[in-house]
């Protein structure tokens, strides 16, 4: 079978890059049939995995990156046979502390889909979503990623508002700070914001934080970063396999990492809608697992 590593050269700081040169050598040595291709904008990663995965039943395409990687690499491969690897490469990782924390060795997982994006991990909308693209927009590699993240939240804060919207069709639209919704647990480079999603089960973990206040959104914001959110009087907390979410003006929506806009997204659960690589040649599930550290 062979495989194909699709790698972003910047994510992770070089660290991705640093990774294909280790997985050239272990390929090399094992006779591995194998390709490295280096990704050369936003989008590409998507349009290389299409190209690989079309019309071949026998393909392991690997997200050699981050979550924006693992993002584009998952539309690419969708609707087709191939099996998606994930080698974290970039600062966050957030889906890959799920897989490996959990050690799944399911071959088919659930995806997401908003509108006519998919999603693998956590798409989510309000303030979070704005901190995910203060935090692309201020990225740097001087900057380790939690710092990053910090700096948005005390940013957003700053210029702290809430959205109006309906939730699946309500009479009366709600204002709200947040609304995530989860296939996965961890994003923002490692907070756990849905302790209990399982990527086989057919179902998302919505989470909506209700208006409130600075202060009361700090208190909020600290409870999710100790994973005691779920405790709190202005988080609701629901499972279901689709939600759809309108709004009178254009919103953004954090994909994955990647960020979109619209006024109307319909959120739906495609239940084994990948395959999720679960074994592979000895030497590079041994990197495999180490995460390259």
């Amino acid at each position: 079978m062979k495989r194909v590593f699709i790698v972003n050269p910047i994510a992770g700081n070089g660290k991705a890059l640093k990774i294909s040169k280790i997985l050239e050598i272990v390929c090399q040595t094992e006779k591995i049939q194998h390709e490295i291709i280096y990704t050369t904008g936003p989008g590409n990663a998507t349009a290389i995995a299409r190209e690989k995965s079309l019309n071949n039943d026998e393909i392991i395409i690997y997200s050699v990156g981050g979550d924006g990687t693992l993002n584009e690499v998952l539309n690419g491969i969708i609707d087709s046979n191939a099996i998606l690897g994930v080698i974290p490469g970039g600062s966050g990782n957030d889906f890959y502390k799920m897989i490996k924390i959990n050690s799944y060795l399911c071959n088919k997982i659930d995806v997401g889909k908003v509108n006519e994006r998919y999603f693998i991990n956590i798409a989510s909308l309000g303030l979070d979503a704005k901190i995910a693209k203060r935090a692309n927009n201020i990225k740097s590699k001087y900057l380790p990623n939690f710092l990053v993240y910090y700096l948005s939240i005390i940013s957003e804060l700053i210029n702290l508002d809430s959205i109006e919207i309906k939730i699946d069709n309500q009479i009366s639209k709600e204002r709200i700070m947040l609304l995530s919704i989860c296939n996965g647990s961890y994003y923002g480079g490692g907070i756990k914001i849905a302790p209990s999603a399982i990527i086989d089960d057919g179902l998302f973990e919505i989470y909506k934080g209700s208006k409130v206040n600075r202060l009361q959104t700090l208190k909020l914001l600290i409870m999710l970063l100790k994973g005691k959110h779920e405790k709190s009087k202005f988080v609701e907390y629901w499972r279901t396999n689709g939600i759809t979410v309108e709004s009178s003006i254009p919103i953004i929506c954090n994909v994955d990492g990647e960020i979109i806009e619209d006024k109307k997204f319909n959120f739906e659960i495609i239940e084994n809608g990948i395959n999720l690589l679960s074994a592979d040649h000895p030497k590079i599930m041994e990197l495999h697992k180490k995460g390259f550290k």
